[in-house]
């Protein structure tokens, strides 16, 4: 789309009502004038706001307690990793890796500077999606030539990312890492008219981020598309190198994590509508204006050749999404994909109404302000339910902290290994790895492990400690099989409770909770 007209050079200047001597002053040719003053003070109002939604992700990365479930499962991974141990062997055990090896040894290796998983999984998930969305405003400045589009749609993908998926930003978890590499991708495809070398090099920067996160199909099945409808043979180009790469990739887990990667990776899960129902809802329940602006202009550009392939990504993510989205343990990570096209699309439709035949609108107009609010709208709805409750966010830090540490020490003092249904705090407390609660309970469901084995040693007390998140008359199949939770129930008792948080000790009779150390 082009660049708004320069103004004439001329310029008809009023007679002056001063003295011969004096001149009228005209304003400097980089001078803004006063309605553009008000539309990037206004943005940067905006990004104010979206680092506000940052704030509270950025605070809990430094305090050691999970708030995402898979936060101790990377960590142990990660330290699988760094060990040498193989990630995905045997075929079918107690502890399953169904992610590609990269992002394990990503965070093992970059954590020799702080000697922490956790905190090197935290900060790299941050990174990713600030680098992120720097490159979703590149991707819009790309295809509209407007600055502040482009800086629209960087501050609308923070404020939207930390708004609907919190629970992600800045965790120790690989959703966010793999983006960075699919966004430089889309971003290179639409620099110029792809030569064979720069095919290859988007196609290696998509695979790359399949190492990361197997299930990233949005973006190449978008550029595939797109090239089909310009030249097949490129197309069919794209699709051979996309051969080579994922043919070395799974060669290269193989050899690096174990011979059942395949299997681990292809592991069913099970699948509900009505969750794929709630978690959409969750999703865009208050993203109605943003959705629907995203596919009206997804129709209106799909003859526009830069246009094209985003309108391609944005049907694809929210397709793909959809359909990982009834999926067993799957959350708003399967709409990521989707929230950067949303993202990428407001930039570009900020960029339209401001070209619209509106002089209000038009560069200059008074109304021109108005718009990104509008369009930022959306954020602010979905964010208030959390600003409400803003300071007892924060203050809750020291004492989910003090009752995390009190669990960690609880856990330390017991002899023998344990199972905790929150890996992380099993991790910290020196305990080895023994079972992956939500893996281990789907592979029991398909018939491929048999949770007698589990039974039995509950009831020979191997653990010196079990933790779950809720009481084990509380059967919730998720985590741990129903046979399990009755054993747990039977055979040891409750000695320790917090909120989320309960830990069992073997029951021995007679028996006092106040002989629990």
């Amino acid at each position: 789309m082009g660049l708004d007209r320069e103004c004439s050079d001329s310029i008809l200047i009023s007679k002056s009502n001063g003295p011969p001597e004096w001149t009228e002053a005209l304003p400097s040719e980089g001078t803004l004038p006063p309605a553009e003053i008000m539309v990037w003070v206004c943005l940067a109002i905006l990004f104010a706001f979206s680092l506000a939604t940052l704030a509270y992700p950025m605070a809990r990365a430094f305090h050691r307690f999970d708030f995402n479930y898979n936060e101790g499962w990377n960590v142990y991974n990660a330290q699988a990793a760094m060990q040498h141990r193989p990630l995905y062997y045997p075929k079918y055990g107690w502890t399953t890796v169904n992610y590609p090896f990269l992002s394990f040894y990503l965070v093992g290796y970059m954590s020799h500077f702080n000697g922490d998983y956790l905190l090197t999984g935290r900060l790299l998930s941050l990174v990713a999606l600030l680098v992120s969305c720097v490159l979703v405003g590149l991707i819009v400045k790309n295809m509209t030539g407007g600055r502040g589009p482009a800086v629209f749609a960087s501050v609308f993908c923070l404020g939207l990312f930390c708004s609907v998926a919190g629970s992600s930003v800045a965790a120790n978890d690989p959703q966010l890492l793999p983006f960075p590499f699919v966004l430089f991708g889309l971003w290179v495809y639409l620099q110029a008219d792809p030569s064979t070398l720069r095919v290859a090099g988007i196609t290696s920067l998509f695979v790359l981020a399949g190492n990361i996160k197997q299930n990233l199909l949005a973006a190449p099945i978008s550029v595939f598309c797109d090239l089909f409808k310009s030249s097949s043979s490129k197309a069919v180009r794209f699709m051979l190198f996309g051969i080579f790469f994922l043919a070395l990739s799974i060669a290269v887990n193989v050899l690096a994590g174990g011979a059942y990667f395949i299997s681990h990776l292809l592991t069913p899960r099970g699948y509900s509508f009505a969750h794929l129902r709630d978690l959409f809802l969750l999703c865009y329940s208050t993203q109605s204006l943003p959705l629907a602006l995203c596919f009206f202009w997804s129709v209106w550009q799909r003859k526009n050749r830069k246009a094209r392939v985003i309108s391609f990504y944005f049907f694809s993510s929210l397709l793909i999404g959809a359909a990982f989205g009834g999926g067993a343990g799957v959350w708003q990570s399967t709409y990521f994909d989707n929230i950067f096209a949303m993202s990428i699309i407001m930039g570009a439709c900020l960029d339209l109404l401001w070209k619209a035949p509106i002089p209000s609108l038009g560069k200059g107009g008074r109304g021109r302000f108005l718009v990104p609010v509008l369009l930022y709208s959306s954020v602010v709805f979905m964010f208030a339910p959390w600003a409400v409750n803003w300071s007892a966010l924060f203050s809750s830090f020291a004492e989910t902290q003090r009752q995390y540490d009190a669990e960690v020490s609880f856990l330390v003092a017991r002899p023998g290994p344990a199972i905790c249904e929150s890996l992380l705090l099993c991790y910290d407390a020196g305990k080895p790895y023994i079972l992956d609660p939500f893996n281990s309970a789907r592979l029991v469901r398909l018939g491929k492990l048999n949770s007698s084995e589990i039974v039995q040693q509950i009831a020979e007390h191997k653990y010196g400690a079990i933790q779950t998140q809720a009481p084990a008359t509380l059967k919730r199949d998720e985590r741990f099989p129903d046979d399990v939770m009755e054993a747990i129930n039977r055979y040891y008792v409750e000695a320790l409770k917090h909120p989320f948080c309960v830990i069992y000790v073997p029951r021995v009779e007679p028996w006092s909770a106040a002989s629990v150390p």
